[in-house]
């Protein structure tokens, strides 16, 4: 029987993809560990993580607001 008429061969050729995309999902799903950092370097914190807020630290914040310069106008 020819190849391309075989049930088979079309059985593969649907499944090849389905069978990638879910192994991609799979390895995506997976927790990574936290990358190493150089030496001295603090990680970020999340926005709602007050555990070690320091004064002055804006991280999470909104930020400020624009201050208009004077080609605000020309734009206009």
């Amino acid at each position: 029987m020819d190849l391309v008429h075989s049930t088979w061969f079309w059985v593969l050729i649907m499944g090849a993809p389905a069978v990638g995309a879910i192994g991609t999902l799979i390895r995506l799903s997976r927790r990574e560990p936290p990358p190493d950092l150089p030496p001295g370097v603090k990680p970020q914190p999340y926005a709602n993580d007050d555990s070690d807020k320091e004064e002055g630290d804006d991280y999470g914040l909104p930020p400020a607001p624009r201050i208009p310069s004077h080609h605000d106008s020309e734009r206009r």
